[in-house]
């Protein structure tokens, strides 16, 4: 999936909001350090808050540059200094093993900050280089393709990935437009390795008018197979759409696509389940018709599969009636209702999916709305 497009103001914001956060904690481990100085001083007796005055700079260094941890240690030393000469001791080394204990853990905190801000770099250097490889995987579906408006979420189970397993995309023919959704079996980066293999096939076979969409199916399968494993496997539902309304869809081992129009329930276009790419294929090209308006949701089973803590399955019957087209002849703006439809999954299962989802949502313009979406 292609990382969201943030807004040129919330970019600039970004680092703004940083640094205001890390002046907030500046000023919040200063303020501890010197409140507590300030207390034992007023208070007078015994020191009982040295090891108090410790924890500002292991504070700063969770969240501030080595630099700024510095200047908290060095309040946090000089604070226990001060106080430790205005206590007289029963025995005069204890001043100075306090300020050196103190001054020992303030170093220990400069350099957790140091390391900690140097893996930080590391990390973010190696996550803009996975981006980079896992967009040009997984490439942007367009908003319009000849007659189709289109959009597409995608969902990763992994924290650190913006792809995973499942895998979509969108090419153009002479006679329409061909589209794929698929899910290959397991997660992490062999699943990546896979959808890749997928896409490469599926881009490079599709465009051709010659090949039928079951051919297509075959082609892939046989690109993919000396990638998979004795038990690995990939579900895809490949589809043609063309100009004239036609639809035509193959499905391996895939839930089917779902047909909404404005005044019926969400209908299944496809019912023949040939084996996964990889365990065989029996293809069979089922057809069915997309009017002007109408709408087809193509997504993977991390979708269907989505459980609740009690062990409930996510509700798709009941939940994509947020997807079907409203008005007239339907608002052509696809975008809110996936976002609509990835909310109630997200608070079906409590925030976090177990399972990469893709989601490919299209709609059949009539002639005047496709030209004002070219607009």
């Amino acid at each position: 999936m292609i990382p969201p497009r943030v807004p040129a103001g919330e970019a600039a914001a970004g680092p703004e909001r940083h640094r205001r956060r890390e002046a907030g904690v500046l000023a919040a481990t200063l303020a501890w350090v010197v409140v507590l100085g300030l207390a034992q001083g007023l208070l007078g007796g015994r020191l009982v808050v040295v090891p108090w005055l410790a924890l500002g700079p292991l504070a700063a260094s969770l969240a501030l540059t080595w630099r700024r941890t510095t200047v908290v240690a060095v309040v946090s030393v000089l604070t226990v200094a001060v106080l430790s000469a205005g206590v007289p001791d029963l025995f005069s080394w204890l001043g100075a093993v306090r300020v050196l204990g103190t001054a020992s853990l303030a170093g220990f905190a400069v350099l957790s900050a140091s390391v900690r801000v140097r893996r930080e770099a590391r990390i973010r250097a190696v996550t803009e280089i996975a981006t980079v490889a896992q967009t040009a995987i997984q490439h942007p579906v367009p908003t319009l393709v000849a007659d189709l408006a289109l959009a597409s979420r995608y969902v990763s189970a992994s924290a650190d990935a913006l792809v995973g397993g499942d895998l979509y995309d969108v090419v153009t023919t002479e006679r329409g437009v061909r589209l794929v959704v698929g899910d290959v079996r397991g997660k992490g980066l062999p699943a990546v390795h896979t959808a890749a293999a997928v896409l490469s096939a599926f881009r490079h076979t599709a465009p051709l008018p010659s090949v039928p969409l079951d051919d297509v199916a075959r082609a892939v399968e046989q690109a993919v197979l000396p990638r998979l494993g004795p038990e690995d496997f990939v579900t895809a539902v490949f589809c043609d759409v063309g100009h004239d309304g036609s639809l035509d869809v193959v499905l391996c081992g895939h839930p089917s696509p779902l047909l909404l129009t404005a005044d019926r329930p969400a209908l299944a276009v496809a019912e023949h389940r040939s084996p996964p790419l990889g365990l065989g294929l029996d293809v069979r090209v089922e057809h069915s018709t997309l009017a002007a308006g109408d709408r087809l949701l193509l997504f993977t089973d991390g979708l269907v599969e989505a459980r609740a803590a009690d062990g409930r399955f996510f509700d798709l019957a009941r939940e994509v009636d947020v997807l079907a087209p409203r008005g007239p002849r339907g608002t052509v703006d696809l975008e809110p209702g996936l976002d609509r439809l990835l909310a109630a999954v997200r608070a079906h299962v409590g925030g976090l999916v177990s399972d990469d989802l893709a989601l490919l949502l299209l709609q059949r313009l009539e002639g005047a709305d496709a030209a004002t979406l070219r607009v």
